[in-house]
């Protein structure tokens, strides 16, 4: 994979993944990179792309649905859920405001979702490198796993109760849905509670990534990742 952006190359190779660099032009934070890269012995190249700078990476990782659960519990975190996000934006967006707030891992749809490309890398500054990413064929199933494993499942929806009266503490899923039809009907099924963010604005809804962000802080202070 090929990615471009002076925080997505740097936050890869904190990470390690990144196989080359290339630029084309130096400011301080592209110096940064490229100190960096010749550090970790990463090979550098200079050339007249139109990018400013880029790398080539190793592809992300893919864990386990069991690996974010043994963290989520080992850590009392959370494990956000994405159902049916197609928009690569909202989708690095989410994957931005999970590992800002500690979550476990994000677990997303294999067929019918964005997949982690260049642009889902950009949108989440780099947060992609740095939290565990689940795909999973099913997420009914995946879900219901993670509720016989003992996590309290709540999901995101219009009709839902005020989010400020509802307990959000770990271990938890969070479930949120597609940018069009929301938590699909069988998952929201299984969700142990529904909940809103409420608001006196004329417009009825937040962003799907904002919505994501600000229940992701409602857990955030629920938990002990607050006190880290």
């Amino acid at each position: 994979m090929r990615i471009c952006g002076a925080n997505s190359v740097l936050e890869a190779l904190k990470s390690g993944r990144v196989l080359k660099v290339y630029y084309s032009s130096e400011n301080p934070k592209i110096r940064e990179v490229i100190e960096l890269a010749k550090k970790m012995g990463v090979p550098v190249y200079r050339t007249s792309l139109p990018e400013k700078i880029c790398a080539e990476i190793s592809p992300v990782s893919i864990s386990s649905l069991e690996e974010l659960a043994k963290k989520a519990l080992c850590d009392n975190s959370f494990i956000l859920v994405l159902d049916n996000i197609s928009d690569p934006q909202n989708l690095g967006a989410c994957i931005r405001s999970a590992e800002f707030f500690g979550c476990a891992g994000v677990v997303i749809k294999r067929r019918r979702s964005a997949n982690v490309t260049e642009a889902v890398v950009r949108a989440s500054a780099g947060a992609v490198f740095h939290v565990k990413i689940a795909s999973e064929e099913n997420l009914l199933n995946a879900v219901r796993k993670l509720k016989e494993m003992g996590f309290f499942v709540f999901g995101a929806d219009l009709d839902g109760n005020d989010v400020r009266k509802i307990s959000m503490k770990p271990p938890l899923v969070l479930v949120i849905g597609g940018e069009d039809k929301g938590i699909s009907k069988g998952l929201k099924k299984l969700c142990d509670e529904i909940g809103k963010i409420p608001g006196t604005g004329k417009v009825g809804s937040l962003n799907l990534s904002a919505a994501a962000a600000i229940l992701m802080y409602e857990i955030y202070k629920s938990s002990n990742l607050s006190n880290v």
